[in-house]
């Protein structure tokens, strides 16, 4: 019986976050690129996504590749996000991973209902 596990990539300004959970929303992995190491500006490089992405694929290698997987990545801006979609899709696709559902946000900061704030 295939189990479905849920896959989260959220991107920040200055990090990279991976969360892994199973079927029963339970946090069993979870990983970010200042866990690896990486410091400062070191976080946002390219080196420090591949680090965090192998360190994952590893993970779930170890689970199973029969598990359906349910992927949600989450970015400010839409070049990333497109960015991160082709490239963690084909990664996913060379590993035979049954991919369930993918769901990107693209969050777009507000400043809700305040007047926007300008120095004089």
């Amino acid at each position: 019986m295939s189990k479905i596990i849920f896959i989260h990539i959220k991107v920040l300004r200055g990090n990279f976050f991976i969360l892994i959970s199973n079927q029963y929303k339970k946090l069993i992995f979870n990983k970010s690129c200042g866990n690896l190491g990486f410091k400062n500006m070191q976080k946002r490089t390219k080196d420090a996504f591949q680090n965090l992405l192998s360190l994952s694929l590893q993970y779930l290698l170890n689970l199973s590749t029969k598990n359906k997987l349910f992927i949600k990545i989450d970015a400010a801006k839409k070049v990333v996000l497109n960015q991160l979609h082709n490239h963690f899709i084909n990664v996913l696709k060379s590993y035979k991973f049954d991919v369930f559902a993918i769901t990107l946000i693209n969050k777009v900061s507000h400043n809700g209902c305040r007047k926007s704030y300008f120095r004089q």
